[in-house]
């Protein structure tokens, strides 16, 4: 049991970190603190400042006390929420304060939680109780020195109806050369702040005790909404897919909580083609991922289920959420979209995607409807360097809150420039689309706005300021949002944890305007801007993208991890978790008709003879089926033209011909006869299910009798 679980479950044996800790503690110093100016910061938090009710037994802030804080340590304040909320109960309890100074940069590890009253063990004097509720474990990054709000968020907000404790735990020794203080006020009230570091101290009175007596009561503070206000009542929302969409086989179905009340037990996805409805799945962690530019993204993907109907009838269905409350009546959000179980995608699976091939090529495709009436292939080369062309913006040049524009707008006395990621880079997104011939995205009526103005539209349509940061969902629905206020015209999509070819093909072919999440500290939003050369040496690539912490446009390092990517920004590795693009459905993408395949008789086929294409060139091959009903799908692959390194698929024997001499190279490497196929083992994976068996071998048989596509490698 760690010392934090015990001191929260247990007045008496609790673990002993130091026994020396006390002594320390004697030497305390006290100074008057004057006019306290204290930065906020924000933890993942959901805080709505206009539902909130803050609760704190404080008066003004009068003392600075340093020299006790050493790490390690639980800290106690009891909150009385009718001493300074109307309608005070039932309290609902989102968040607890510590306000602290430093000397210097520092880290803390910090935890919060809410304990019951006990008004028992010592008559007449309350002591905290019962665990309510805890938080997870935070790190906190001290920037500098000064005066703080350190806000933790409890994990799912705790109703009260009275009185409580709110505690704040130190879970790490604290670096004494950083000065950490505590500030109090100037009433010595007793049985109201308490302090715990081990079990032969025990609880310790801070101003009532036989170390030292602080001055006045420990400045803490909660954030919650009272009487039950209906901040807290969920309001649910389907992000993805949306209404009139047609579904392709499998999709993600994507919701959430707009109000982010905590009082959420889980959400259930269910469909109806008329009749009753069918459930899809559940989710019960709906924790969202807030990337406010300040501290770390930690969350989740919000409510989410991966939804595959490729057993279900083509048809008009609808998509209904429903949210199942801990307290209270359900709620629903519903969608109408059409199914089409077997997309008219023709993916094309030779040449296969990242390897090289060699002029002249038969393109082969592979579809699963069953009415397709044509496809067609495109080619776009790709060139080594990319450039958009995006102007780079600073956060701190909006979020002003003070009619200051030249203060910066850091995230203390109500400003939110530091938070503004999210805002910014979909505002220099919104103004490359102007660029392109689509102004009324950056218009209000007939004025132009500026950059700095649409980016505070853009905030104004996520929450960026009531939620202190933009969540996932908040960005893509507040971007759909935005665009039909400026008339419409505009898709956008989302894809989590994208490879480097995923993000290549929507920026580059595509021409989509990009949008990446980063997860890790601080979490964060910036747009992409292009691409320089290709793979390097230490297997990363270029990405260029504009970052609003730094108001620039900065080339770093990305990598693929396999499963999942990371961008080096400032030396640290970041996990690119989302990205989200936009795109002008009107906009035309220029592209060469490769060729046409209308009937599909002998499988879906393309041939490229190819002429003057450049030896090591790359190139992105566009696939676009249509079935007779008109729907229509698309397959993008980037290859390599490079006739010196690319296979003959099916060509085992390095002879450059594929015979009946391979299949033996194929059996006698699955029997352990013989060696690998030339080019290695994984080329032996005839039709790419990434697994080497029997099957493959059954496949190359069907080929040579012409049942077949070549195999994929």
């Amino acid at each position: 049991m760690s010392f934090r679980t015990a001191a929260l479950l247990c007045l008496g044996s609790l673990l002993i970190w130091s026994a020396g800790l006390a002594a320390n503690k004697q030497a305390v110093r006290v100074e008057r603190a004057g006019d306290v100016s204290r930065q906020d910061i924000n933890q993942v938090t959901t805080l709505v400042a206009s539902d909130t009710c803050n609760v704190s037994d404080n008066d003004t802030l009068w003392y600075a006390v340093s020299n006790w804080v050493v790490g390690y340590e639980l800290y106690k304040s009891l909150m009385q929420p009718s001493n300074q909320c109307s309608n005070p109960y039932p309290y609902t309890v989102l968040a607890v304060n510590m306000p602290m100074g430093f000397s210097k940069a520092t880290s803390l590890t910090v935890s919060v939680d809410i304990e019951a009253v006990d008004s028992t063990t010592i008559p007449g004097c309350p002591v905290p109780g019962v665990l309510l509720a805890l938080s997870s474990d935070y790190t906190v990054n001290i920037p500098g020195a000064g005066y703080f709000n350190i806000w933790i968020p409890l994990d799912t907000p705790k109703a009260v109806t009275g009185p409580f404790f709110a505690g704040f735990y130190i879970g790490n020794a604290v670096d004494t050369a950083a000065h950490a203080t505590l500030l109090t006020d100037k009433y010595p009230e007793a049985c109201a702040t308490y302090n715990i570091w081990d079990d032969t101290i025990g609880w310790v009175d801070l101003v009532d005790n036989s170390i030292y007596n602080f001055p006045g009561r420990l400045a803490m503070e909660v954030r919650g909404n009272p009487g039950g206000h209906a901040s807290m009542t969920p309001d649910l929302q389907i992000v993805s897919p949306t209404e009139g969409d047609v579904l392709y086989g499998r999709t993600e179905l994507w919701a959430w909580d707009r109000a982010l009340s905590g009082a959420v037990d889980y959400v259930t996805f269910e469909y109806s083609n008329g009749g009753s409805f069918t459930e899809i799945g559940r989710d019960f962690d709906g924790t969202s991922t807030d990337r406010d530019g300040v501290n770390p993204a930690s969350g989740g993907t919000g409510y989410n289920v991966t939804w595959d109907f490729s057993a279900l009838p083509e048809g008009t269905y609808t998509i209904r959420a429903t949210q199942v409350p801990t307290a209270g009546s359900q709620t629903s959000s519903t969608i109408s979209v059409y199914l089409e179980p077997t997309p008219p995608t023709a993916r094309i699976t030779s040449p296969a995607a990242n390897t090289p091939f060699c002029l002249p090529v038969d393109i082969y495709m592979n579809c699963p409807d069953e009415n397709m009436s044509s496809v067609e292939v495109y080619r776009r080369q790709a060139v080594s360097v990319v450039s958009i062309g995006v102007s780079p913006v600073s956060q701190t040049t909006v979020g002003d809150a003070n009619g200051n524009a030249l203060d910066g707008n850091r995230v203390s006395n109500g400003e939110f420039g530091d938070y503004y990621s999210g805002p910014v880079a979909a505002a220099m997104a919104a103004m490359i689309w102007s660029s392109r011939g689509y102004p009324a995205l950056v218009r209000q009526g007939a004025t132009p706005l500026t950059v700095q103005q649409t980016a505070e539209a853009m905030a104004t349509s996520f929450g960026t300021r009531t939620r202190v940061g933009t969540y996932d969902e908040a960005m893509l629905a507040g971007l759909r949002s935005y665009a039909a206020s400026k008339g419409g015209g505009f898709k956008f999509d989302f894809k989590r944890l994208p490879a480097y070819s995923d993000l290549r093909i929507w920026v580059e072919d595509d021409s989509r305007m990009v949008l990446l999440g980063l997860g890790g500290s601080p979490g964060l939003w910036v747009t992409v801007d292009g691409f320089a050369a290709w793979l390097r040496a230490d297997s990363t690539y270029s990405v260029s993208v504009a970052n609003p912490l730094t108001g620039t446009v900065q080339a770093l390092s990305w990598r693929d991890r396999g499963g999942y990517s990371e961008l080096n920004l400032g030396g640290v590795w970041h996990r690119v978790e989302i990205m989200v693009s936009m795109f002008a459905t009107a906009y035309s993408v220029s592209r060469t008709l490769v060729g046409v395949d209308m009937t599909g008789a002998d499988g879906w086929t393309v041939h490229w003879a190819g002429t003057g294409v450049g030896n090591g060139t790359r190139h992105y091959l566009h696939s676009t089926g249509e079935d007779a009903d008109g729907h229509v799908g698309t397959h993008t692959i980037l290859a390599e033209h490079n006739c010196t390194t690319a296979y003959i698929h099916g060509d085992y024997d390095g002879d450059r011909t594929a015979t009946i001499a391979d299949l033996y190279v194929l059996i006698d490497f699955m029997t352990g006869a013989g060696p690998a196929p030339t080019g290695g083992a994984a080329r032996a994976d005839c039709n790419c299910d990434n697994v080497v068996n029997i099957a493959d071998v059954i496949y190359y048989m069907n080929y040579l009798y012409g049942q077949a596509s070549p195999p994929c490698r």
